[in-house]
């Protein structure tokens, strides 16, 4: 379970969500948290920065049909998992997480802001490439992004999420 969090502006599109019943206290159980999502353009062409909020982990799609923006979501981040080379078992977990999930209005500030800064650096990779786009190389530069004060990139913090043992709760001995 997770939470699609949204701009406002996209957020106005999706006719089926209650903006004001959006889910703002249901806690992920993705690794990788919940996703934000931001449009940004590119010269003529709108697109959309979906990041994680756990890692900033960040994926770039065009605005198509918003509709399918999870299942697109997904498809996109396997593909990147699969290139920091995050074991199958654990993008198989992760995406199983996300077979549920809410749309949301986004709400966290930090995320916001770093997105800001990811969005800069995609439409300036985007800008250098002239339009020979190399998904896979832009995955990869966005990847290295490392917010303010952060120790790892975001590749490295998803990895790390996505790859780290769960710790089982211990099991309470009723006996006297």
């Amino acid at each position: 379970m997770y939470t699609l969090r949204l701009t406002r502006a996209l957020l106005a599109q999706f006719e089926s969500v209650d903006q004001e019943g959006a889910p703002d206290s249901v806690r992920p159980t993705t690794r990788l948290g919940d996703w934000y999502v931001k449009p940004f353009d590119n010269g003529r062409r709108q697109l959309l920065l979906c990041t994680s909020e756990r890692s900033l982990l960040s994926v770039v799609m065009p605005v198509d049909d918003l509709a399918d923006l999870p299942e697109r979501l997904v498809t996109a981040l396997v593909g990147v998992l699969r290139r920091l080379g995050v074991p199958q078992d654990a993008i198989v977990a992760e995406v199983d997480a996300m077979t549920s999930g809410d749309i949301g209005a986004a709400s966290d500030g930090s995320t916001l802001g770093s997105m800001r800064g990811l969005a800069e650096r995609a439409r300036a990779f985007l800008e250098a490439s002239r339009g020979d786009i190399d998904v896979a190389a832009l995955y990869t530069h966005l990847g290295e992004y490392r917010s303010r004060g952060a120790s790892q990139t975001a590749a490295a913090r998803a990895t790390a999420l996505l790859t780290a043992r769960r710790v089982k709760p211990a099991r309470r001995d009723d006996r006297p």
